[in-house]
């Protein structure tokens, strides 16, 4: 029973009490270090990384929306063209139906005179 007896012996003995009357605060900012240090560091190139990514999607979103607005004033423009050509193909379907008046009307205005002539 001895080496149980001597286990005991080497056991340290627990810290002394404080004394001096009332329990005081530790120092806070001994408490606020103490937390940092006891979280773990983010590692750097981690953080840069992560910066890094972020960073490039920001410019992938902009980028992405210029890219829309661009497409949005070509759609814009096709738009305006395609009326625009719609507008003139109808101008000239009525220019044409009107030439075609037209030159009904000369033909039937040529028989006359020429009915005319006869009857002289």
């Amino acid at each position: 029973m001895q080496p149980a007896a001597s286990a005991r012996g080497a056991q340290r003995p627990s810290a002394p009490a404080r004394s001096g009357g009332a329990a005081r605060d530790p120092d806070p900012t001994s408490e606020a270090t103490a937390e940092a240090a006891a979280q773990p560091q983010p590692d750097i190139a981690e953080t840069i990384a992560d910066e890094i990514a972020r960073r490039a999607e920001l410019l992938m979103v902009a980028q992405r929306g210029k890219a829309d607005a661009r497409e949005f004033e070509i759609d814009r423009m096709r738009t305006e063209f395609d009326l625009r050509e719609q507008e003139r193909a109808e101008f000239l379907r009525e220019w044409n139906v009107t030439r075609d008046l037209s030159m009904e009307q000369l033909k039937h205005d040529d028989e006359i005179v020429k009915k005319w002539i006869a009857l002289i």
